[in-house]
């Protein structure tokens, strides 16, 4: 008996992997939703450093996602709005002054315009390139999860292992969906 308690546990323990994996079921192989998902989790990076609250992360996550699908439900343009709250976090961290790492803010800020980069990119080129840079910007966020999991810091390692099975599912399953098409197409 002890055993399968033993193996409950675990397996709730894991509850951000699954969540993960149910979101990359949902998602699918999509570059640009890939790449707003890419936007949205450098998004969630950056307001926990500019709020000096790591479970701000999974809010922002939350409230990011909930005005993605209001806004893809409207005329309002989802990107550019994910795009608008990094500079406003950005400001809003920079204003709180001594409650903030500065330091830590800064390397948000950076991932998260490097992040929008890319994916902006992959947004505005041809499919195939599109899925290459999606995939590229998600696999290179599966490592900042890593990394910010293995620092335990920023966001909450929920967060981070929740993060990590999302953004390395997206981009392998792009890279593998898109390179099994060419083989056989």
């Amino acid at each position: 008996m002890r055993t399968i308690t033993h193996h409950r546990e675990n397996l709730l323990a894991r509850w951000p992997s699954a969540v993960g994996l149910i979101i990359l079921a949902l998602t699918g192989p999509d570059a640009h939703v890939a790449a707003m998902i890419i936007i949205l989790a450098a998004l969630c990076y950056l307001a926990a450093a500019a709020l000096g609250s790591r479970r701000s992360g999974w809010i922002v996550a939350i409230l990011a996602s909930v005005m993605v699908s209001i806004a893809m439900a409207t005329p309002l343009d989802a990107t550019l709005l994910l795009l608008a709250g990094g500079p406003v976090f950005l400001v809003y961290g920079l204003l709180r002054g001594a409650r903030v790492d500065r330091r830590e803010l800064g390397i948000q800020a950076a991932a998260f315009a490097g992040y929008s980069a890319i994916a902006l990119t992959a947004m505005t080129v041809s499919p195939l390139l599109a899925v290459h840079l999606a995939a590229l910007a998600a696999i290179g966020h599966g490592v900042w999860d890593v990394i910010h999991h293995r620092r335990d810091k920023v966001v909450t390692r929920s967060l981070t292992e929740f993060c990590m099975v999302l953004d390395f599912g997206l981009g392998v399953l792009l890279l593998a969906v898109t390179w099994t098409t060419i083989l056989t197409g």
